[in-house]
């Protein structure tokens, strides 16, 4: 699965998406992604779980909020076009940026 879908690279099997890598600044042509004002990123679009957007939280190891590039760890909630949240998605990103993902159980 590659969500979101973007030209920067292929999706690997076992892989998620290769955002936190990605050296494509968000809300520029071919990313996928829009910076938000609070610091977290946006996709809208079509989500692996029904959604029409998600919201991606990336973090260091100690939690806090960091750019896409400097993330150790990602929350995804995808959204349903009533804003309710449909799922949330966690991942570890591994040196290389790619994020493996745990889906939460609700």
């Amino acid at each position: 699965m590659k969500f979101p879908v973007c030209d920067f690279a292929e999706s690997e099997e076992g892989f998620y998406s290769q955002c936190a890598s990605c050296p494509i600044k968000a809300g520029t042509p071919g990313c996928a992604l829009e910076e938000l004002e609070d610091g977290n990123y946006q996709f809208v679009g079509s989500t692996p779980h029904g959604g029409v957007r998600a919201i991606f939280y990336f973090r260091d190891n100690a939690g806090n909020q960091v750019e896409k590039q400097d993330a150790e760890h990602v929350e995804i909630h995808e959204l349903d076009e009533g804003d309710h949240l449909i799922t949330i998605l966690y991942g570890m990103v591994n040196p290389e940026g790619m994020i493996y993902l745990k889906k939460s159980n609700q």
